[in-house]
């Protein structure tokens, strides 16, 4: 059977006749053109199917081209199985006189480097119906495929980082919740004995034996300031676990706003007596009565004082509390050194403790303002501060009047 020649080689230089278009088409397209004649012998290669296959045959090239083709390269289909050369869609449109679409398939080139096509082809036929050859038509598919390749990696990537993260947290909320069992278990029992110290040191204090006794009082008065601070410190302890753990309750009940302050200004006076500190108390006229949850309240107001104290060792320390349009504010001042830029960076965190200026770590656990930041939040108020290094500090304990005033819910469970 004799080979015919390139069908476009009579058009090779007019671009006028239809065949010299077709012929400048071809040879500029980017994809990869082949044909082949009714017995499979290679007629047409265009310039981009030799630019990334230029190990095919020059043509024309007999049937079996394809053989030969193969022995030096693999070809492989769409799942990665080795395939025969004759099996792409240029023999299948050969065979079948059916088009063929879609076909994906590689080819791996000597190089090394994996060509991935996607290849059409469709039969010539004569007006009967007979098939005189097939023309194919390949798409260079292999930056695409590389970089589906790429994101199917990433996927499952930040699939498996996302289950270990969920592994990873389970773990972590299980430690979380031993620690915080383990906390509060061991805090409350610390806090039983303590109170019996508390109280028989009271009961001490009131005791005929002790009459006229200064020093013993003023021993007295040492044991109980030095109780008080490891009850509040016990007491932070829980409360941070409970608001940590989800389990604070916030009840709101209405409170002689006066004796409710005095309790709670209590021990911080006590502390300022002993430290020659002047300690004050104002409260705007008219307020008598407040709506609050007293207990959280107390705790927020202690560790602002307790915070207080703790920096100051002279001057005055003052809690005020007033009405400043739709919200009410106890203002926690001191004169005390201020707080620093660096102090400022992790003020709220928990376990923080800041340096005295004796170069001494505070008292205490780190956990005061931490507490009282997050009371203060489920209260749905708010904490700011001020500071002027070298004059002092104010906290702002800043509480919605929509709380304190009688249409407030009595309860919210946080």
């Amino acid at each position: 059977m004799s080979i015919a020649g390139d069908p476009f080689d009579e058009f090779p230089s007019s671009a006028a006749t239809t065949g010299g278009r077709l012929h400048t088409l071809l040879n500029s397209m980017r994809s990869a053109v082949l044909e082949v004649d009714a017995g499979g012998a290679l007629l047409y290669v265009n310039p981009f199917a030799r630019e990334i296959m230029p190990e095919l045959p020059q043509t024309p090239a007999p049937p079996g081209w394809e053989r030969e083709f193969g022995t030096i390269h693999t070809l492989r289909d769409s799942h990665g199985a080795p395939i025969d050369p004759l099996e792409g869609p240029l023999g299948a449109a050969l065979s079948t006189g059916v088009p063929q679409h879609d076909w994906h398939f590689s080819i791996d080139l000597p190089s090394g480097r994996e060509l991935h096509l996607l290849g059409s082809a469709a039969p010539l036929l004569s007006e009967n119906g007979e098939v005189l050859g097939a023309i194919a038509s390949y798409q260079d598919v292999t930056e695409l495929i590389e970089l589906q390749d790429a994101l199917q990696k990433q996927l499952d990537e930040t699939r498996t980082a996302h289950q270990e993260m969920n592994l990873a947290h389970g773990e972590l909320s299980r430690a979380h919740n031993l620690q915080a069992g383990f906390i509060a278990n061991f805090s409350h029992d610390l806090r039983t004995p303590l109170s019996g110290v508390l109280g028989f040191s009271d009961l001490l204090g009131v005791s005929p034996k002790l009459e006229g006794a200064v020093d013993e009082h003023d021993y007295l008065r040492e044991v109980v300031d030095a109780g008080d601070t490891l009850r509040m410190m016990i007491d932070s302890v829980i409360s941070y676990s409970n608001v940590v753990a989800g389990t604070v309750h916030i009840h709101a009940e209405w409170h002689e706003l006066m004796p409710l302050l005095e309790r709670t200004t209590e021990p911080a006076r006590r502390l300022c007596e002993r430290k020659g500190i002047t300690f004050e108390l104002e409260l705007d006229e008219g307020m008598t009565r407040i709506r609050i949850d007293e207990m959280r309240l107390h705790e927020v107001l202690e560790q602002l004082l307790d915070n207080a104290t703790k920096f100051t060792s002279h001057g005055t320390i003052s809690l005020k509390v007033a009405r400043e349009g739709e919200e009410m504010l106890f203002r926690v001042s001191d004169t005390g050194p201020g707080i620093s830029p660096e102090a400022e960076l992790r003020l709220f965190e928990p376990y923080s403790k800041t340096l005295l200026q004796d170069g001494q770590l505070r008292r205490g656990v780190g956990l005061g303002l931490t507490l009282a930041k997050a009371l203060t939040e489920l209260m749905r108020g708010r904490l700011d501060y001020e500071s002027t290094l070298g004059k002092g500090a104010t906290f702002i304990l800043r509480l919605p009047l929509d709380f304190v005033l009688p249409d407030a819910g009595d309860e919210w469970n946080l």
